[in-house]
């Protein structure tokens, strides 16, 4: 299926943990599809020694493991049997993380294929700023107003309405999980399941923490395929 993408080299396959971690160290990949199980061990071993650099996308028959995956910064999870456009999402994905890793942006003005920018204009009471969207890590409705939270730990509260920035934004990986809030998925570090209808999502670089009710906590495990 990857064969497909021009964009996308096959480096290596291997078919344990040991085997992996020689080819790992000889290649020096990109980026790694990691199946959660092994024979004897799981993948989530094996992905917590890699360096920061290598991007990690887990492929399982057990939808499961998708908490896991989080806890791990991978940037997707795939279940089995992967569904070609499912896959598609994930290299768009990728595409998206290895541009940040290796420092590229687009011009401003310029758009990718879907039509969303990279940079949105924020304007405060007292500046007006370009803010690249890779950046962000959510986005919060308080009354008629928009708080945008960056992973700078920094926040900014916009005279917008939140449903302004929904179309400037790249979907994936930005997903509107509710009425009142938009989430960077690429962002999330952990969620924790408190029932189950509700949860807490925490995030990289981030100290906001978010409680999803019944509606968001449905939706987020649609876009997750729990």
């Amino acid at each position: 299926m990857l064969s497909r993408y021009d964009d996308v080299e096959i480096v290596a396959e291997a078919g344990n943990i040991a085997a992996a971690r020689s080819l790992i160290d000889q290649l020096d990949p990109d980026a790694i599809f990691l199946d959660a199980e092994l024979t004897g061990e799981t993948g989530f071993e094996l992905a917590r020694s890699l360096p920061p650099r290598t991007v990690v996308i887990i492929v399982s028959a057990h939808d499961n493991y998708a908490i896991n995956a989080f806890d791990i910064a991978a940037i997707d999870f795939l279940v089995k049997p992967v569904a070609p456009l499912r896959l598609e999402t994930a290299i768009e994905r990728l595409r998206d993380k290895m541009s940040t890793l290796n420092g590229q942006s687009t011009v401003i003005g310029a758009a990718p294929a879907n039509g969303t920018g990279t940079k949105i204009l924020v304007k405060t009471t007292s500046a007006s700023m370009m803010v690249a969207a890779r950046t962000i890590t959510l986005l919060k409705a308080e009354g008629d107003y928009t708080r945008i939270f960056l992973q700078s730990h920094q926040s900014h509260l916009v005279s917008n309405l939140l449903r302004k920035f929904e179309p400037e934004l790249p979907s994936p990986p930005f997903h509107r999980l509710s009425r009142s809030l938009i989430v960077n998925m690429d962002h999330i570090e952990k969620v924790e399941w408190e029932t189950t209808s509700s949860c807490r999502l925490h995030f990289v670089s981030c100290s906001e923490t978010v409680t999803l009710g019944r509606a968001g906590t449905r939706r987020l495990r649609e876009l997750l395929r729990i």
